[in-house]
């Protein structure tokens, strides 16, 4: 399945149809395209023919005056054979083509590099063959083929996959019905909770191509994107080393790339700005008032519950749509995400003492 232009070469129809600057995939997208045109020019031809014949027996058929009435036939075994099997050839063959390429999305070929996909609401995390994950923290604006632009408005993870090598991605879903959907690709796959589903392709050209959620799956369903980014191999490879976990450089440094793989950035600031969640810079030891009355210190055990059971004590002033990270995030990490969160605060601990105990330097407040 390479991504490859569309060209003159691949159909008449197709090109005038897509226009030669389209991009196709060369398995589930070339045969989608193709199967597409078929369906669409069968419509056409039949619709003519049928509409054709009509206009002409009622010009033919009409009733005459001075002509009486003619009984119409009631059956005609050799018509009705016709008008069903000949349609039913077509479908015949629009469903193997269909099969066929459904299939070819589903078995990857023995070389793929596997990338797990994970969906939630509402954003989108890939976790590649050494652990890492994508950062949540580009805007991007984006430019297609047709000089159409979409500029983010909020921050988007950007994936990285290899040129010139198959990918196959192993999805599955946090929470509800998603549908990964890469126009360009032609390609639109629902992810289910509790099970798998996969997909794979091939793309040899260099380049950008957006990702969306084509089912619906809440209030931000429609800022559920992200970019697919082809790079060079070699390139590829030192960028997914980059965005590892550095577990030996102690808990802040990792939990500030958690902070940013695991979805927090896209709610909640490092800097002192407004987000949908409250911002992480110098809360730690402030005192929360909550919706319904009370109120708690920020410590390691108010951030804990918070991440584990978002709607236990809701934040004065901001929404209950946080959900929960029960069963993605484990202690150790837990401890990383506490341990950045103090790091940001007033009075941060010294390098070697409380939650921050790095050989690193800390990260001073508020920064990003």
């Amino acid at each position: 399945m390479n991504l490859i232009p569309t060209t003159l070469a691949d159909g008449f129809w197709h090109w005038l149809w897509f226009n030669e600057k389209a991009k196709s995939s060369a398995g589930v997208a070339t045969i989608g395209d193709e199967l597409f045109m078929y369906i669409f020019w069968l419509s056409v031809v039949w619709f003519v023919f049928l509409m054709g014949l009509t206009f002409y027996f009622v010009v033919k058929y009409r009733r005459k005056p001075g002509q009486k009435l003619v009984r119409s036939p009631a059956h005609h075994t050799p018509l009705e054979i016709a008008w069903t099997v000949v349609p039913t050839l077509f479908l015949v063959y629009i469903f193997f083509k269909g099969f066929w390429g459904y299939a070819d999305a589903l078995v990857a070929p023995a070389n793929a590099e596997l990338i797990n996909l994970k969906a939630q609401k509402w954003a989108w995390r890939m976790t590649y063959p050494n652990g890492a994950e994508s950062p949540l923290s580009t805007r991007f604006t984006y430019t297609d083929a047709q000089g159409n632009q979409l500029t983010s408005a909020q921050d988007a993870p950007i994936f990285v996959v290899p040129a010139g090598k198959p990918v196959q991605l192993r999805m599955s879903s946090m929470d509800v019905i998603h549908s990964f959907w890469v126009p360009d690709f032609r390609a639109k796959f629902d992810i289910f909770p509790n099970r798998y589903t996969a997909y794979w392709f091939q793309a040899d050209e260099v380049g950008d191509h957006p990702i969306y959620c084509a089912e619906y799956c809440g209030d931000l369903h429609s800022e559920m994107y992200a970019i697919l980014r082809v790079l060079p191999e070699a390139e590829y490879r030192s960028t997914i080393d980059g965005w590892a976990i550095p577990w030996d450089q102690g808990p802040v440094p990792v939990g500030k790339v958690l902070y940013k793989t695991k979805g927090c950035a896209a709610c909640h600031t490092v800097d002192g700005t407004p987000n949908t969640g409250p911002t992480w810079s110098h809360i730690w030891g402030e005192e929360h008032e909550f919706e319904g009355g009370g109120k708690a210190v920020v410590d390691a055990n108010y951030i804990r519950e918070s991440i584990l059971v978002p709607a236990a004590k809701i934040r004065k002033g901001f929404p209950n749509q946080m959900v929960s990270f029960q069963g993605q995030l484990n202690d150790r990490e837990l401890d990383a995400l506490i341990a950045y969160i103090e790091s940001l605060g007033a009075n941060p601990p010294a390098p070697g003492t409380g939650h921050s105990e790095t050989g690193a330097e800390t990260e001073p407040a508020g920064s990003n």
